[in-house]
């Protein structure tokens, strides 16, 4: 089928090589969020898209579900993403003689790190119960990213995530949500 609509097809990048996909909107959407960053795309037997793929064409786009057609076609849920987001871990800086260098501060682990954000409405929570009372966003970024979980030894203190100048504590990263994608509940960051 994919091949049957070529006037559809639209040039993008998939992970960094050039393909075509026919996109087109999810048209049971009943929520802003469904009618403006919801998509669906198809994508050629031979395309290399997989679950939390970046996908760009004029928007960037994250895929979300994949499954193959009766032609073998890859057939995918995409999100549009709406954020560039900034990953700083605290960090403690140390001198070639292993001495603290000034006070330990957030300092940029990766920058230009595109995703989508959806802020936590009452709607929200009834569809997902394991929100946390203090999450303020939800971010679905590429398991790339390198985002740790609070918990992990290695911190002296949980992640930040910084979006548009504002600043997010990371709660809870989830990587089982969405295959290949990391679901990251955060909060604003008063620290």
């Amino acid at each position: 089928m994919f091949y049957e609509f070529t006037h559809r097809h639209t040039p993008c990048i998939v992970d960094e090589n050039e393909e075509s996909v026919i996109l087109s909107r999810e048209t049971k959407a009943t929520t802003v969020i469904g009618k403006e960053f919801v998509y669906n795309g198809l994508f050629s037997p031979d395309s290399l898209v997989e679950r939390g793929s970046l996908v760009r064409t004029e928007d960037f786009f994250l895929v979300q579900t994949l499954r193959n057609t009766v032609d073998r076609d890859k057939y995918c849920s995409l999100i549009k993403t709406n954020v560039t987001v900034e990953v700083r871990r605290y960090t403690q800086e140390y001198d070639d003689h292993d001495n603290p260098k000034g006070k330990p501060d957030f300092l940029p682990v990766e920058t230009g790190v595109v995703g989508f954000a959806q802020h936590v409405s009452a709607q929200l929570k009834q569809e997902d119960p394991g929100l946390l009372p203090t999450t303020s966003l939800v971010l679905l970024l590429q398991t790339t990213t390198d985002v740790k979980e609070p918990s992990d030894p290695e911190l002296l203190q949980p992640d930040r995530i910084v979006i548009a100048g504002k600043k997010y504590q990371v709660d809870v990263v989830d990587r089982i949500k969405y295959p290949n994608l990391l679901y990251i509940q955060v909060c604003e960051d008063r620290r």
